[in-house]
């Protein structure tokens, strides 16, 4: 009696995922327009941003060729590289003053200190991807790139990279909401890792044991996989996504565990 008294679980589910998504949906509109506002492209520059960046890296390598493989040219291998590892940049710079810049929000009871880091999150996340699909479709309908050798694998890298940049914003944002200096080192540490990121280089020139010793990092494994995904050349000798993948759902433990614990501590003004 007292079952059919109940809502079903599958039900009350599917409200709580309806209603996290429209409060996710919304902080994502709010941070568009405080961020980009409707002046000059107004919401477009989510793609204009990371678009004119990478354009001026591929403008700096469009000639020239590699003896590692036919269609590995600077030009794919410089977009391809930049275009993901600045969603890993944007993701872990934008979440050090996520709680301080959206803290009144919290008022709100559907609001959590976990919807507003994933929105921000997710935002980089569309922009980087979309400037690099518009780059790509670009580069192609020109001759000068060719269209991925296997997109699935292709997005699962970029897959992977908003996991482990968003696993890692959880964790910075909460620490760095209640210690200002941990804040101070967001920046020089998305700096610090582009060379150990293999952002640029691929790790077959890497020579031993400094490749075992930067595949520690699940950086490497997924530029190898996001190359692999790209150019037809490229195989995933030094690419282990399990690995990637278990380091994710550690990080992200350790970032809900972070939000746990200084989701008290937080002092709304």
């Amino acid at each position: 009696m007292a079952s059919k008294l109940q809502p079903p679980a599958t039900g009350l589910f599917l409200r709580g995922f309806h209603a996290q998504a429209r409060v996710i949906g919304a902080l994502l509109m709010r941070e568009l327009h405080t961020r980009y506002g409707r002046e000059n492209i107004g919401y477009l520059w989510l793609v204009g941003e990371p678009l004119m960046l990478a354009s001026v890296m591929a403008l700096l390598h469009h000639n020239g060729r590699t003896p590692f493989g036919s269609d590995i040219t600077p030009l794919g291998f410089t977009v391809l590289g930049y275009t993901t590892y600045i969603m890993f940049r944007g993701i872990i710079n934008r979440s050090s003053a996520a709680l301080e810049s959206n803290g009144p929000l919290l008022y709100h009871r559907m609001v959590t200190i976990f919807d507003i880091v994933l929105s921000r999150a997710l935002l980089e996340a569309a922009g980087t991807t979309l400037a690099y699909l518009v780059l790509e479709t670009l580069l192609t309908s020109i001759g000068v790139l060719n269209i991925p050798a296997r997109p699935l694998a292709l997005f699962g890298a970029l897959g992977l990279m908003f996991w482990y940049s968003w696993s890692q914003s959880m964790i910075i944002s909460s620490i760095s909401s209640q210690n200002k200096l941990v804040e101070r080192f967001v920046h020089p540490y998305s700096y610090f890792m582009i060379p150990a990121s293999a952002a640029f280089f691929q790790m077959a020139w890497i020579p031993e044991p400094y490749r075992s010793y930067l595949l520690w990092l699940p950086l490497p494994h997924i530029m190898e996989l996001a190359r692999y995904g790209q150019f037809r050349a490229a195989n995933l000798k030094y690419c282990d996504p399990w690995y990637v993948v278990e380091s994710c759902i550690v990080l992200t433990w350790l970032g809900l565990v972070a939000m746990r614990r200084y989701r008290k501590r937080v002092h709304l003004n």
